[in-house]
């Protein structure tokens, strides 16, 4: 007996085809010559908020929808611009200024790269800043390097934000940059 739910006949037709010998004849199957088109692709709404109702929520589009919403790389979570918030990752007191950018800034790829290596660069210069200020000439020759480093990082964040080129120092560059593709 066949109790499929997908069934196509009734179960007493099915039982009629049953022969005399006790062995199952299945019914024809009706064949199509004509091809069917496959089921037109899902409709993806460029707006990642049309998901959530409208409102700015944790809900979102199914994982496999979220890779059609286009990014902008030029969006940042500050209302700032992203050369100035560049500029503020090596020229806004750094490291304490990376690092508020680490925490506010969660939007931006080229801003959370900056602050990563700022504050990886800024961080051993300033700890020795601190341990060398027993002397005068040391630790001026130390803060010297800190202000070029500084300037100039924050020209080249600022020169390359337009193309979004990355200035990645040998070891602190690519560490940051490591850091910034796992987020």
């Amino acid at each position: 007996m066949d109790f499929a739910p997908y069934q196509s006949d009734e179960p007493s037709a099915s039982r009629t085809n049953l022969g005399g010998s006790g062995t199952y004849t299945p019914p024809p199957v009706p064949r199509s010559t004509s091809t069917a088109s496959p089921p037109p692709p899902p409709v993806y709404s460029s707006s990642p908020n049309a998901y959530a109702g409208g409102s700015s929520s944790t809900y979102g589009p199914p994982a496999e929808e979220q890779q059609n919403v286009p990014v902008n790389q030029y969006e940042t979570s500050i209302p700032l611009r992203l050369d100035y918030e560049s500029v503020l990752a090596y020229g806004a007191l750094p490291p304490v200024g990376s690092v508020a950018l680490l925490v506010f800034e969660t939007k931006n790829d080229y801003i959370r790269f900056h602050s990563w290596q700022a504050c990886l660069l800024f961080t051993p210069l300033f700890i020795l800043f601190i341990i060398l200020s027993f002397s005068t000439i040391l630790s001026y020759l130390v803060l010297a390097v800190y202000i070029v480093f500084a300037v100039y990082m924050a020209y080249r964040a600022y020169r390359d934000s337009s193309s979004l080129e990355r200035l990645e120092l040998p070891v602190i560059g690519r560490l940051a940059s490591d850091w910034v593709d796992s987020e």
